[in-house]
């Protein structure tokens, strides 16, 4: 028997986040006229992901190819999958699907919130049909659910004017999970040694921890939505398997021998996920949640976990669980997909560990 919860999901504002009447028309906290609730929002419940990281760290890489993955999942477990309203089945198509899969480019930056051609200043929201859930009484009854997907440019993250910037990102308080991207390429280190065995490609400047920072003071005092805290592009951090440090050994952060680590076909992060069709094993994610927090540290990260741990604001810390993801599974060639094509690594992980945390899909207990 599952251990996770099983009653009925919150009714959400998909522009907010925030809880909402669930026999509510239309949203009290946005104009009914610009932000409009899709049909058959009354009494649904809604799962909320807003996306986070500094630029160039893959946000709109992986919104493009976990939307594909969901629909994938979804099916794959007798659930419908379809766009909620004109807006995401538009958007998703022009912004996302369409450069990537149809010409196999790779996407421009997302534009600032400030810029009039600023798609994500509304969310993508799927719908994924009925599911059976629990009243008060203990009774089960079908109720409609909702994934949300808020992208968020990394320009809008970074700290210069962030305070003017700050209120317009009030939706990640009310977030269910917060998945917080971090490029292990914007370490120097990994970039010197994968010199030449893999294409360069764009690293902002803008340090990680203060990104996550700005974030966790829109959370304020009270806010402490789960965080995922994932290692993308993971596809740079495998071709470390194959760099020759023979003579490197582990010595605290400064030096890691990470043909080895890499090379340790034991690990979890070796391994693709739970196939869609099976239940997901929450006991494999859990090794993996303790592997990739080693590799953060090693990659000069502790900042960032450090930030977690101790609360800016408040005296709770703040619930995280890391992953590792890769939306492409192999370095771009420069503007292009590698000519390998598309094969994504464990993009699903931060979606299904929340999903299980609800009853949504099929779960192994740890």
């Amino acid at each position: 028997m599952s251990k996770h919860y099983q009653g009925r999901l919150l009714t959400r504002c998909p522009y907010t986040f925030k809880q909402m009447p669930p026999e509510a028309t239309s949203s009290p906290y946005v104009d009914d006229k610009e932000c409009p609730l899709p049909e058959g929002w009354q009494g649904s419940g809604v799962i909320t992901f807003a996306m986070a990281g500094a630029r160039a760290s893959g946000k709109s890489l992986y919104i493009a190819v976990v939307v594909k993955l969901l629909e994938q999942l979804a099916v794959a477990n007798g659930a419908i999958f379809r766009p909620a309203d004109e807006y995401t089945r538009r958007t998703y198509r022009e912004k996302y699907e369409t450069p990537l899969f149809k010409q196999m480019g790779l996407l421009p930056s997302t534009p600032s919130s400030a810029s009039a051609d600023a798609y994500q200043r509304k969310p993508l929201i799927f719908d994924l049909g009925m599911f059976d859930r629990k009243d008060e009484q203990g009774n089960r009854s079908p109720q409609k659910i909702f994934v949300v997907f808020r992208d968020v440019a990394g320009e809008d993250l970074k700290e210069e004017n962030f305070e003017a910037r700050k209120d317009d990102l009030t939706f990640f308080r009310y977030a269910d999970r917060i998945i917080f991207l971090f490029d292990p390429m914007r370490v120097s280190q990994i970039r010197e040694l994968l010199q030449g065995a893999v294409p360069r490609h764009e690293v902002g400047d803008e340090d990680p921890a203060v990104v996550l920072q700005n974030v966790l003071r829109v959370l304020g005092a009270e806010a402490r939505p789960y965080m995922a805290l994932t290692l993308s592009k993971f596809d740079t951090m495998q071709y470390l398997a194959n760099v020759n440090q023979i003579d490197q050994y582990y010595d605290g952060n400064t030096h890691v021998n990470w043909q080895r680590v890499m090379s340790n076909c034991g690990a979890g992060f070796r391994r693709e996920s739970s196939d869609l069709d099976a239940p997901f094993k929450i006991a494999d994610q859990e090794l993996l949640h303790w592997e990739v927090q080693s590799l953060l540290q090693c990659l000069g990260a502790t900042m960032m976990l450090s930030q977690l741990a101790q609360p800016m604001l408040g005296e709770h810390p703040y619930p995280y669980q890391c992953f590792a993801v890769s939306a492409l599974g192999a370095p771009p060639e420069g503007d292009r997909v590698a000519r390998s094509g598309i094969a994504p690594f464990r993009c699903l992980d931060p979606l299904r560990a929340m999903f299980a945390s609800v009853g949504i899909f099929t779960s192994e207990d740890a």
